[in-house]
């Protein structure tokens, strides 16, 4: 019925090479926002910035806080 042509698409889709680990882009960790923040280690800090309320943490990134 159909030609191949016609039900084939022209261009393969291109996707990247998947790694056997995951996804290896960059990571960039977010904030995790909260109706109330507070520190969780002794390295965390409390800035205010723009009328909100950061913690701030240098030895565990995942402790970052936005409050909102």
């Amino acid at each position: 019925m159909f030609s191949q042509s016609l039900t084939r698409p022209l261009f393969k889709s291109f996707t990247a090479p998947v790694s056997p680990f995951g996804f290896t882009g960059i990571f960039a960790r977010g904030y995790k926002v909260r109706s109330a923040v507070k520190k969780f280690c002794s390295e965390c800090y409390i800035v205010r910035r723009k009328g909100k309320v950061f913690v701030l943490c240098k030895a565990n990134k995942k402790h970052k806080q936005r409050q909102g």
